[in-house]
Formats: C-alpha cells, structure tokens, sequence
C-alpha cells in the first residue's frame, strides 16, 4: 500500500520537473522527508520506541517540500558501474544488471558509500577515518549560497565537511564538498549510531538533510569478511583436497591475519572449485587479475523456513510402499539443517542394519561419536561458534524425523496427535550436516556440507533453506545441487513460506524437486464460543485438561488505540492496554512468532488468546504448543468475532479443547504460507512441483515442550513437507536403485493427485480450487510414484543446452556445470523443450509452439501407452504419435506436442490449465503431466 503513495509521490514531482532523472526526483523525497509525528515526538516503531534509520530510511514522505528540495543529488546510471564493481559483482553479472559489457578490471571501482546517494551508511572500525564525496546540483534559486550548518555527528564519530558553504549563479550548477568521518579512540561503542547533515539556503527556505548512519565493525575484524570464491581448475590437475588447498592458498593474501586464524574457512572439491576465506574486499578485488580466477563474493546468510502423515499419504504398513520388503532401506538421506538430538528415540537404530559399504562419512559433533546405525553421520560446518552458541537442534531434529525417524509408540505433544511417529523412509539411514545457528544458516557452511555429502555418498539430500531467489549461477543451493545430481544424489528442497505472493517460489532450479505445503486430514480443535452462542472451530496443541470453559471478557487490544502495534501482540506492544483476565484477540503475522504473541498476552495477565487470520491467510489454521490456552480461526470466523466485539458493550467467549479429531474432509488444501510459482528464474519450467504435508507436523523435536519423557513438536511449514518429500525419493530409490533422480523425479510428478478427499479439487487456503502455479503436479502420492509406468529422464548434461538457452554466458554456466562450455557451440533450447514431465509455456495470439518428449518404460514389457485427449480452454493441442509401444523396460520413445493459441476471449496475462495423460492398454498406468499457458 505504501509503494504505490510513494509512486505518485515521484509523478506529482515528474509533472512539476518534466526534465528531472529518476535520482533527482528520489534525491528530492529523501532530503525533505520528516522525522517527527503530529505530537512533534520522533516518529516510532510499532513498539513506541523511537524508529531508526533501518526502520524508516529518510524519515517520513514530505510532498510539499519534495516539490521544491533546493538542492538534488543526481545519479547518472552509468554511475552505478564502478559501485557494483565495488560490491565484487563479476563482469557477467554486471552485464545482466546494466545489459552492455563491462570489465571491471578496467573500471576504478568505488565503495558503497561513495556512490552521490542523498544518504550515508558507513562502518568504521577503531581510529578508522574515511572520506566520501557528494555532488549537489542546484534546483532551487539561481545566485543562492547553502551552508552546512547543522552536523549532527553520529556518537562516536567527528564528522568534518569541506567546503562548508557552497554558492551557485545559475540553475543545474552543480558543486561537490568532501565528508570525513573519523572514529574517535576514546569512545567504546557496539550499536548503530545515527545522525544528520544538513545544508541550508541564505533565506532558510530550503533544507536539504542527509541522513548518517554508522554501523561500528567488529572488533579485530579490521573489514574482514567472509568471501566465496570460485576458481577454474587448471586441465589435468589432481583433485585431491591436499593439492586443491594447496592451490587455493596461492591466491591469498602474504599477510597472516593478527588474531592467527587461518585466512580458509572452507575448501571445496565437489560442488564447486573454490573455497571460503576471510578477506578485506581490496584483498579480494587483488585476486581478479590471477589466472583461473572467476568471481569472489561475500557470503550471503540463509534462512530456514520452518503421526498422522505416512497413514494420510497411504503408507500403512499393510500396503502400499511400506508393503515392499524394506522401507528405505540401504539409502541415506542426507539432511543439511540445524543439527539433531541424536538421543531421541525417533533417531534409534534398532532393527536397523549396518550403514552400506558405500558410505564413507564420518560422526564429530562437538568432538563427540553420537552415531548409531539409524544416524550414520552428524557434522558441523559453522565456524567459531562456542558450545554454548551450538546447542539448537530443533529445526534439524523435526525435518530428519520427518523423513526417516524410528516407529516411537505414543508420540503426542500435550497428549494430542498421539500415535506412532516415524518418518516417511523408516529404515533409511540420516546423515545430519549442520549449517545453522537458530535461524542463521550461512553459505559458505553449506557448500562445505553439500561439498562434504556428496563425498559421503548420500543418495538423497533434503534441504529445508533458502538462498532465496537469484539466477542459478548465483544461487549457492542451485550449485550445490547441480553438482549433486551429478553424482546421482536426489535433492529436495522447500519451496519458500511467501505464499500466497505470486513468484514467491524458491529453489527453482530444474534439477532440484520443489515442494510446496499442504494440510493433511488431521485437527487438534479448540472451539471458541462467542457470548451470543456462536460457535467457532479453531486449532491449538496446547490443550490443559483442567481448563474451566466460562464466559471471559474478550478484547481487541488493538481497537483500544493504545498502540496500533498490538494487532500482532508483539512484545511490549499490550503495555498500558488492561488485558488481565481476559481473552485477547490477536492477528497472524507482523513477524511475530504466534507462541511470542501468547507469550505477550500471558506475561500481561491476559487469560487466553484467540488467534486470528488476516485475508491471506484464508482457511489454513494452526495447531501451535501455545503456552496458554487459545485457538487460531480462520479469516471468516475472525471477522465474525470483530463483528461481535463492536455489537455489544460487554463482549464475552471462552474456549474448549476437543482433542484430535481425523478425517476432515477438504484436505489436502494448500497452506497459505507455501510459496507459489510462476518460477521467477524460469518461468518456462513448472514450480512448485509438488506438495506435501507441512501443516501441524507431529516429529521430534530439540527439547520437551509439556515436560514429557520424549521430546516431540507440532510446526508448520514448508521445513516439513520437504522432508517428506525426501523420504518419498528415499522408498523410490531403495526400490529402483538405479534410477536417476530425474527419473525418481517424474515418478512423482506424474503420478500425484489433485482430488481432495471428498471428492473435490484441491483448494488454496481462500477454499477456492488451486491453480497449477499453486500446487504444482499435485499432492504427492507414494504408492503409486514407486511404479509410475513411464518417466522422463534428464541426464545431467542435457541441461547445458537449456542453461544457454537461458541466456547464460559461458562463465556463468561453467559455474554450474564445472567444466568449460562455449555455448555458441551448443545448440540451445527453450525452457519448455527440457523433458521435463510438466508443461509451463506461454502463447500471444496466432502463436503455434512445438515441443518434444521422451519417455522411457519403467512398467511392463510390451506395453502399449495411448494419449488421452485434453481440452485446454483457448488452445488447441496435438500430440503426436497418439500410440506408443514398447517392446522392452528401459525403452524410449518420444512424442511431440504441438499448441496452436486460437481465439483472442482468454486477453493478454490470463492462464489455461490441464494435463496430458498417456494411459496404458492395460489399465494399470496412467502417466499425467501438468499443462500451464500463459497468455501474453
């Protein structure tokens, strides 16, 4: 809503300054804006705490004043090149910002704070002092003089600005003046610290501010950070880690570091060659010029994105894929998440047999041997972390349970979703790298995982992280697992928790399964029943027995006007607000956790919660641990209990718990959270994939959370249907051991459902029926993925001709692919001609496109497969051939698909959706492949 204020914002100014660049009109917005409310106190957060600079930029828009700033600083976008240089941006990914060639070894590259940006963000270590220039151009009077009259200098730092006053005859003049910032020695400091520059007119009509933030460095740091940097390997050299290393330390810096840490934090020979260092970005800049070298970057961090489930996926141990003589057995799934609590029971070996002769890993968590036949191998790639620091187990714990924990009996948390807990692939064997800390991944710690997993021998890798989304040579997780399908190894990741946004989809990359979340049949009910006896069924794990069910005072804490931050009750936000003994209503989201917004009703005497939707939310509830008694409504029955509050003076409701209940009948549904496609980094390729359970997960977790003998959790998120997905690939790959994992891939698309159980289309959360772009092939349906008939094989060279196809340079797809590639030599392909078993194209009026695929036989021996005819709305669509027969198993055939768009109805932007289905003579395979037309 803000976005498009400011929008016209920068019109009103655009139609007063026709001539203006889109820096001068933003130079203009940010310089007038204020910092101050209507009680003239500084703007705060929504916590009533004064805002910062990272919470408000500039301060607030000022159309008034932007119309008429006096002064601007203008940008030219040229004058973006030397700064992305300066970020240590290759020449290739300059290209694709600024779309013309760059070489940055010719360019004099600047620091950030150099670029003539309206502000300043600086990072000054002990006694640093560092100079930035600004150039101003007069917009306001001619024959006018400005001067820098106000510095108010961040604490801690002496700022001093040459000239201090600067005149101007003429209109679009421009003058320049110098900003030194020195950190003063005597003054010890750990926080940001904030200021103003402030140049003003002779007439004191004209104001123009820059805001100043300093952030302080680390100390011993001295700008150390830690860069990834990728090399080509010189042709016929030994690979080995030894001579590797060795290599790699020819391109650092002679100077030790003064603390004596070694400069290599991580060496890589797998996933990419290369390694991680601490550098200085000048000692990284040094490294450009030195043969073999192809970029270096600075880490980015990562994030996490965090039983019923086999029976509701049909996995009961009388049929289906645990009816097989194993279940998982002989394959390891490799996890790379926050550790594991390898003494929980979901994590025992028995009846577990030895780990295979292929594994070659090894057990060092904290220097201890934690393993056992079931957890094969446990280590750590976080760096200078203390014991203390090391002790979050949890995420890691629920995600490896989840897909290959031990049958534990009575698993329950709070004494409901009680049964068996145990993960998808029950005799597989885990492997656990750790790469997080809470929250906190970080990317050089997970290419050394992935790096040491495939050395390991895992065969699946599960991975419930986001690099978020960034083309796939920029894009660690992309990397990792391009090398890693390379080796054989499946790699399933999650599909982001940014739904329901349109391209909020993740871990995008063709070669990776992309899973998305979904409820499952399950509710743990807590029923709200409002004073005029309106009854609302909601969800809550936390379920006391001993709960008096009466009639409480309700309350919207943020309908009080106190602080409108206590519509999330976030922290503090219920100060002042009477909550006590009361039930107090609270909405989902406002990047609080829903057990931090009970924890704030709790610690203000409040006597429950009720936990309301917003509209994205929908339908989807959640069955939290709360640490108080409350219940989490759908969107619809939140209004309901608004509409309630504003009907009556003394607003009444209590809650009552009716335990798990099964069998509901709309799910699976699509959880509001699950990030949907189109994919951002290719939208000619079908993402999401697939969904999977991810919504109220029983597993093991890191600690109790009601003080029980066995630690288990109920979290949501699409963390958890990645796993499941993983164990999905694991029963595959234990029966078909020679599968690739394109082939392990196909299986599951092709055989997923898209029918809930009663009989309807799978829906979103807003109960409406889900589109391809939200649910992918469908929800995931392991009996029949273990014998799909057909698959559509990809060897991993035929996505080099989809990576040129692309529009990658040979630099950036030799990173993927690690090995030299020209691609004027290769013949490229579009997107949608990958033999990938869906369908994701787009089609402008009259256009007719073409695409083919090859089947290999996986089912029976002289089969025979029909095409079943589709009707896709405003396209017409032809197969050909319409019969394929095979004589053998592993025989190959190919078809082609021919859509021709007819009639204008459907407009530009809209969507056509169906499947293709090719149906074996016999009844037993029915081979279906998602079909998205974009309209455009």
């Amino acid at each position: 809503m803000s976005c498009p204020h400011l929008s016209g914002v920068a019109t009103l100014v655009k139609s007063a300054h026709p001539n203006w660049s889109p820096a001068a009109i933003k130079s203009a917005i940010l310089t007038t804006a204020y910092k101050y409310d209507r009680g003239d106190r500084s703007i705060s957060t929504e916590q009533n705490v004064s805002a910062s600079m990272f919470d408000m930029g500039s301060g607030h828009v000022n159309l008034s004043m932007a119309l008429s700033p006096g002064l601007v600083y203008d940008i030219q976008p040229d004058d973006y090149i030397p700064y992305l240089c300066g970020l240590g941006y290759g020449d290739t990914e300059i290209r694709l910002i600024v779309q013309r060639k760059v070489n940055c070894s010719n360019v004099s590259s600047i620091p950030e704070a150099q670029l003539n940006y309206p502000t300043f963000s600086i990072s000054l270590g002990s006694d640093d002092q560092k100079t930035f220039t600004r150039t101003v151009t007069n917009v306001g009077l001619p024959n006018s003089t400005y001067t820098c009259k106000e510095v108010l200098s961040p604490e801690g730092v002496d700022v001093k600005v040459m000239p201090y006053k600067i005149e101007f005859k003429d209109l679009n003049e421009k003058a320049s003046y110098s900003v030194t910032f020195t950190k003063l020695g005597n003054v010890t400091r750990t926080k940001v610290s904030e200021g103003h520059l402030i140049w003003s007119s002779a007439d004191e009509k004209s104001k123009v501010v820059s805001a100043i933030v300093e952030a302080p460095s680390a100390p011993g740091k001295t700008g150390l950070q830690t860069y990834i940097v990728f090399l080509d390997k010189p042709e016929g050299s030994n690979s080995n880690h030894a001579d590797l290393r060795s290599w790699y330390t020819t391109f650092l810096p002679e100077t030790t570091l003064t603390t004596n840490e070694e400069r290599i934090v991580h060496s890589y020979r797998n996933v990419v060659t290369g390694f991680a260092a601490k550098l200085t970005p000048q000692e990284a800049r040094a490294m450009e010029d030195k043969a073999g070298f192809v970029s270096a970057r600075v880490q980015r961090s990562l994030s996490l994105l965090t039983t019923r489930t086999p029976e509701f996926l049909g996995l009961q141990q009388s049929l289906g894929a645990w009816n097989l003589p194993n279940s998982g057995e002989g394959v390891i799934i490799g996890v790379i998440d926050t550790g594991i609590n390898h003494g929980h029971p979901s994590f025992s070996d028995e009846g577990m047999p030895p780990p295979p002769s292929k594994w070659r890993g090894r057990c060092e968590f904290n220097g201890k041997r934690i393993c056992n036949n079931k957890l094969i191998g446990a280590r750590s790639f976080l760096t200078n972390t203390t014991p203390s620091e090391d002790v979050d187990f949890y995420h890691g714990s629920h995600t490896a349970g989840e897909a290959a924990g031990s049958p534990v009996q009575g698993a329950n948390v709070f004494g409901q979703a009680n049964g068996t807990a145990m993960g998808i692939a029950p005799k597989a064997h885990l492997a656990m790298y750790k790469i997080c800390l809470k929250d906190e991944c970080f990317e050089s710690g997970l290419l050394a995982a992935m790096d040491a997993a495939i050395e390991d021998g895992v065969d699946v890798l599960s991975l419930s992280i986001t690099d978020g989304s960034s083309p796939f040579y920029d894009n660690t997780i992309s990397l990792g697992a391009f090398r890693a399908i390379q080796s054989g190894i499946f790699v399933s990741c999650s599909a982001g928790n940014e739904g329901p946004s349109k391209s909020s989809v993740v871990n995008d990359a063709p070669w990776i399964l992309t899973v998305g979340a979904s409820t499952i049949d399950r509710e743990i009910r807590a029923t709200v029943l409002l004073g005029n006896n309106v009854e609302l069924h909601g969800q809550s794990a936390y379920q006391p027995k001993d709960l008096n069910s009466r009639q409480l005072p309700i309350i919207d804490p943020a309908a009080t006007g106190i602080n409108a931050s206590a519509t999330f009750c976030g922290a503090g936000s219920l100060n002042n607000i009477d909550v006590k003994g009361k039930i107090v209503l609270c909405q989902i989201g406002g990047e609080v956790r829903t057990i931090e917004k009970g924890q704030e009703v709790k610690d203000h005497g409040g006597a429950a919660m009720i936990l309301i939707n917003d509209l994205a939310g929908g339908y989807t509830t959640l069955a939290s641990a709360h640490v108080l008694p409350a219940s989490h409504i759908n969107y619809q029955h939140g209004l309901a209990v608004k509409g309630y509050l504003t009907s009556t003076q003394l607003p009444t409701a209590s809650i009552s718990f009716g335990g798990t209940l099964i069998g509901k009948s709309n799910a699976p549904q699509v959880a509001f959270f699950s990030s949907r496609g189109p994919s951002p980094q290719s939208p000619g390729i079908l993402k999401p994939d697939i969904i999977g359970p991810g919504v109220n997960i029983l597993a093991a977790w890191g600690a109790s959370v009601d003080n029980a003998t066995n630690s288990f959790n109920v979290v949501s998120g699409t963390s958890m249907s990645c796993p499941h997905l993983s164990g999905v690939a694991a029963l595959i790959k234990s029966a078909h051991p020679d599968w690739s994992p394109a082939a392990i891939k196909s299986a599951i698309l092709t055989t997923a459902y898209t029918i809930n159980r009663d009989g309807s289309s799978i829906s979103t959360e807003q109960n409406v029926s889900a589109t391809v772009f939200d649910l992918g092939s469908g929800h995931v349906n392991p009996p029949t993925a273990m014998n799909p008939g057909l698959v559509y094989d990809l060897h991993p060279d035929d996505f080099v001709p989809y990576l040129c196809g692309l529009g990658y340079d040979d630099k950036a797809v030799r990173l993927i692919v690690q090995r030299k590639v020209n691609c004027s030599m290769v013949p490229s392909i579009p997107e949608a001609q990958l033999n990938y078993p869906t369908f994701s194209i787009s089609l402008h009026f009259g256009d007719q496109k073409t695409y083919t695929r090859t089947v290999t036989n996986v089912g029976l021996p002289n089969s025979t497969y029909t095409y079943k005819a589709l009707s896709l709305e405003g396209v017409d669509v032809k197969v050909m051939p319409k019969e394929i027969k095979f004589r053998e198993l592993k025989e190959k055939a190919s078809f082609s698909v021919k859509f021709t768009r007819f009639g204008n109805a459907m407009g530009s932007s809209s969507v056509s959706e169906g499947h293709l289905v090719w149906s074996s003579n016999e009844g037993e395979y029915n081979v279906v492949s998602a079909i998205v037309v974009v309209f455009v």
